[in-house]
């Protein structure tokens, strides 16, 4: 029996020292994925508010060029 506590000890610690990295390795995988979320998150908003400033902005562009064509034609 005490020969076979001596034999399992080291795998028994081995165990553990495995599962504490696979831990520590999904905790990291965890905060990244986070992360990425937050931040597609926060880039697609951003995004979504530039898209409406150049909307705004090519609707003023074709007004001016309206005024200006029909100015000329005038």
């Amino acid at each position: 029996l005490q020969n076979n506590m001596a034999t399992l000890d080291p795998n028994i610690q081995t165990d553990w020292d495995n599962r504490e990295f696979i831990e520590s390795l999904s905790k990291g995988i965890k905060k990244i994925a986070s992360f990425l979320n937050e931040f597609d998150l926060s880039t697609r908003y951003k995004l979504a508010k530039l898209n409406e400033k150049v909307s705004s902005l090519e609707r003023s562009l074709d007004h001016i060029e309206a005024k200006l064509t029909k100015g000329e034609s005038s």
